[in-house]
């Protein structure tokens, strides 16, 4: 979050933890991979070793170098304040004072239902990508937040191909820029306007689900305040920002709906 780098992982018991990725001993990357299955993380630097509850439970020569005297039970991995999900999204902050997640989201939830609980099934992650943009976090919050006129340029040749069908720069799109309220932004495309890539297996899924998502929710794009994007092509895909120092981060899920057979 920010520029702090945090550990997100279940524990043996299943709860979700989120730490600050770094080792309490001399602050060393604590873990590497993206993505994995572990009990116990080890930093690589003296060996230090936490639970996967954050707990420290092993220390080199502690008898030796800290002549037993070091109490582990105060050296545990350093949890965010606050920790919650909201349709499968987890979100965290570092301030204790922040208000609760649904508060915060407020009438944003139901646009990010939109998304990830279109169907009864919910969804589905079958990828993710990441990169790195040199920038400051708000040029890509305001790009998703409003943004079309960069359309017609910057996704250019998605047009042309026809993999897009430019549906935010054509004279007859319906819909508005919604805002419901905490900072959140929503582009908000009409009923009849279609804004996934023409593709025959999407066009024909997306036809096919249509009662049942326009019984439950209705469909749109938009940003939620302030590290958190949601564009209109299906499958859905979903871009979570952070600022590093030097600009960017951006990772990307990519989701689909899942019937609820699925579960």
């Amino acid at each position: 979050m920010g520029e702090d780098p945090v550990l997100v992982m279940r524990d043996n018991e299943g709860q979700v933890r989120a730490f600050l990725n770094v080792c309490r001993h001399r602050g060393n990357r604590l873990c590497r991979a993206d993505a994995g299955n572990a009990a116990t993380f080890t930093c690589a630097y003296h060996g230090w070793t936490y639970r996967n509850d954050g707990r420290l439970v092993g220390v080199p020569y502690l008898k030796e170098a800290y002549h037993g005297e070091l109490q582990r039970e105060r050296w545990g991995l350093t949890p965010v304040a606050q920790l919650d999900s909201y349709k499968g999204l987890l979100f965290a902050t570092f301030d204790p004072d922040a208000p609760p997640l649904r508060e915060s989201l407020g009438e944003m939830s139901w646009y990010l239902d939109a998304f990830f609980d279109r169907r009864e099934g919910g969804i589905e992650v079958i990828g993710a990508h990441k990169w790195v943009m040199p920038c400051n976090w708000k040029f890509p919050a305001e790009n998703f937040g409003g943004d079309f006129y960069h359309v017609g340029w910057s996704h250019l040749s998605a047009i042309e191909t026809a993999f897009s069908p430019g549906v935010s720069i054509k004279p007859d799109t319906t819909g508005s820029t919604v805002s419901p309220g905490n900072g959140h932004v929503v582009i908000c495309f009409g009923p009849n306007d279609v804004s996934d890539p023409p593709v025959p297996e999407i066009l024909d899924y997306e036809q096919k689900i249509r009662p049942e998502v326009e019984r439950r929710l209705g469909r749109g794009s938009g940003l939620v305040y302030s590290n958190s994007s949601c564009t209109g092509a299906a499958p859905r895909p979903s871009r979570i920002s952070t600022s590093v120092q030097d600009g960017m981060s951006c990772g990307g899920l990519t989701a689909r709906g899942r019937s609820p057979a699925a579960n």
